[in-house]
Parts: C-alpha cells; structure tokens; sequence
C-alpha cells in the first residue's frame, strides 16, 4: 500500500497531463517536411541558411515529443500500477462522506481525468456511481439503505482496482466477468438493454426493447429468441457472479453498478479500444448489437 497515495496520484498524473499536452502538438511536423523537401531540392543563399536552422530546431521539438511519448506510455503504466493498489488517504465516515485525511492532499480532478481517460478514453472530474461518487471532495456515500458505508467503500474501491489489474493483463473480477458474458450473448445483449434503458425493467420489457434493437438478428433465431434471452437475464441474476451483475425484486430487474461497471469494461474491449486515447467516449451503453455479437463470437 503506498503511504501517501493522494499525493503519488497527484503528482503523477499532472505530469500525464502536461505530456499529453506535449504529444498532442504535431503542426509543426508538416512545416518541417516542406522544409526538408525544398532543402533536398537545392536552394542557396540566407533563405537555405534561415531554413535549415528552422529545420533543425523542428527536429529537435520532434525528437522531444517522441521522447515525451515514450514517458507518457511509461507514466500511463505507473498511474495505472498505483491504481491497482487503490489506497486513497482518508479521514473518518461524516454526513453520508469519507472526507480526504486532512494530513494529506486530497486527490485532484487531474487524476480522476487521467483514469477515466486510460480506462475509457473519456476523461471525467470524477467517478459517478449510483451509490457513491468518488471526487475532488472525497468519497460520498449515496444510499446506506442496503449496506454500511465501509462496506460501500470497498465495493467502489474494489471496481476500480479490479480495472486497473485488467488494463495491466493482471488476474482480475472483471476480466472473469467479461468471460462469462462472452460465453452468454443473450445474457451481454438483455445487460445492454437494462443499461441503456436506465431504469428497472419488467422481463416483458427487456425482451421487448431487446427486440426491436435487434430485429434482424431476432429474425435470424425467432424460434428461440425470447427462450434464450429469458435464460440471460435468469444468469444475470444467479450466483455465477462474484458481485451481483443484476438485482431482481417482485418481477422487475435492475443492473447493478457493478453490472454497469464491467459493462462499461467490456464495451471497450467489444469495440476493439475504438475511442481510447482519443478524448471521445467509448463507454455509452447504446447497443451496437451486430458488432458486439460478432466479438462474443470470437
């Protein structure tokens, strides 16, 4: 566990930032390409003397950036190692909120962004769930209906531990989750349907909504369809699962944050990373059906 978390995650990801900024700046790369070319081509004179030290300070920016990329693939790997071994540094449980240690600094909004970039390729000020919200404020506790604050805790930091560990190839919950979606495509496509849905549903209407998002594949297996996607939604509520994916009570169903969580995980690999890295979200729920069928498939 690492002492002074708050501070390590701070100081680590405003230098994930700055280096991002730096590897982002490519304008100058086709500057210098015009440059090179009109020199191999042959000019004299102050213009050849004036582009050529041009050149040579763009060459040295370009090797700068280069160098930068390699650090900032290193710094992502340390924020990411750091994260697997989630220790935030906070004070006692008051007012539905475990405030940060006020003997350290609380962890910033740059690293929440970091985190969610390298995991989603959609960087936010924070991680929201529907229990709790994890923040530049500390860790705040939405519901104690269910479970004690400490036991929420370590629900929220266990999600996202587990993730970091599944970004680094490590054993992990979520990984062993995704496994077992991919083993059940109707129970992936009913989750899908309950996320992008978000709100309790009846079974009638997870297989009605599951339907008309997916009347061609419907089309295909129309004589097992609603079978088979009952008996999806019936494993999403079973004991297979570490944490449970779905919650049932009286005949409606619910996903779980931890259900939405690996959801989230699991689109980004059924999307072959499409959007990571890029600023643009790649964890929306909306179901693109045929692609995520195909990748189960695999």
């Amino acid at each position: 566990m690492v002492e002074k978390f708050n501070e390590r995650a701070n100081a680590i990801a405003n230098e994930y930032w700055r280096l991002k900024e730096v590897t982002a700046d490519k304008t100058d790369e086709a500057r210098l390409a015009e440059i090179e070319k009109l020199l191999e081509k042959g000019i004299g004179g102050k213009l050849q003397e004036q582009l050529a030290a041009e050149a040579k300070t763009l060459r040295k920016e370009k090797e700068d950036r280069s160098s930068a990329s390699e650090k900032l693939e290193e710094l992502k790997k340390e924020i990411t190692e750091l994260t697997a071994d989630l220790a935030p540094n906070l004070d006692l449980f008051v007012d539905d909120f475990f405030p940060y240690d006020s003997e350290h600094e609380p962890i910033s909004e740059a690293y929440f962004m970091a985190i969610t970039d390298i995991f989603f390729g959609s960087p936010q000020p924070s991680i929201k769930f529907k229990i709790a919200a994890f923040s530049i404020e500390g860790i705040k506790v939405n519901s104690t209906d269910e479970n004690s604050p400490l036991t929420i805790l370590g629900y929220v930091i266990m999600m996202i531990q587990e993730t970091a560990k599944h970004m680094l190839g490590m054993e992990n919950i979520i990984a062993r989750c995704c496994k077992l979606l991919k083993q059940n495509e109707y129970a992936f496509i009913a989750l899908g349907t309950l996320i992008k849905e978000g709100k309790v549903l009846m079974l009638k209407e997870i297989k009605e909504i599951s339907k008309r998002e997916d009347r061609e594949y419907k089309e295909l297996v129309s004589n097992t369809y609603d079978k088979e996607l009952s008996n999806g939604v019936a494993y999403l509520v079973s004991d297979e699962w570490e944490y449970n994916m779905v919650k049932e009570l009286s005949g409606e169903y619910e996903v779980t944050d931890f259900g939405e969580w690996v959801w989230r995980v699991c689109n980004v690999e059924a999307r072959g990373g499409e959007g990571k890295g890029t600023g643009k979200s790649i964890s929306s729920p909306n179901l693109d059906i045929h692609k995520i069928i195909n990748f189960l498939r695999r």
